[in-house]
C-alpha cells in the first residue's frame, strides 16, 4: 500500500465536492452563508484563495480551506482530518502547503478561529483575541 502523502490544490468540482464531504462529515454539515457548499463553490470558481487537501492510501484524509477576507488576509474556514490519520504530521504539512499557496497569491496574513489551541500554536499561529469563547489566531506569511 502506498504510504506517500500527496498535498494538492482543488482543481475540479468533483474534488471540491469530495473534500467538502470529508469536512462536513468531521465538522458537521454547514449550510451557512459563509461555509455552505455554494459559498465554497463560488470561492473555487473565482480562484482567489487556496483550497487544499491531502491524499494518503488513495483517500482524501485532510483538508484546509481558505476564504479571502481582504487583499492581505486569508481566513482559514475549515481544517479537517480523518481521525485515524491524526497525529501523523499530515495536517501540519497541509497547513504549510496552504500558507505557501496563500503567500504566492499575495496574502500577508492567515487568520482562523478555534477552541483548539496547541495545534495552531505549534503551526506558528498566535492568539490575537478571543470572542464568544473562541480564540482567534493569526500568522504572518
Amino acid at each position: 500500500m502506498n504510504r506517500e502523502i500527496l498535498l494538492k490544490e482543488i482543481e475540479t468540482e468533483q474534488q471540491l465536492s469530495d473534500v467538502l464531504q470529508l469536512c462536513y462529515s468531521i465538522l458537521g454539515n454547514n449550510d451557512s452563508e459563509l461555509y455552505g457548499y455554494e459559498a465554497w463553490h463560488e470561492r473555487f470558481l473565482n480562484g482567489m484563495q487556496p483550497l487544499v487537501y491531502a491524499v494518503k492510501d488513495g483517500f482524501i484524509v485532510s483538508a484546509v480551506l481558505g476564504r479571502r477576507e481582504n487583499a492581505e488576509n486569508i481566513t482559514i474556514g475549515f481544517v479537517a482530518c480523518q481521525e485515524q490519520y491524526r497525529r501523523q504530521g499530515i495536517t501540519s504539512a497541509l497547513m504549510r502547503f496552504f500558507e505557501d499557496c496563500a503567500k504566492k497569491q499575495g496574502y500577508r496574513y492567515a487568520t482562523l478561529g478555534s477552541k483548539e489551541d496547541r495545534f495552531y500554536e505549534k503551526c506558528g499561529y498566535h492568539k490575537i483575541f478571543e470572542i464568544n469563547g473562541q480564540s482567534i489566531y493569526q500568522k504572518e506569511l
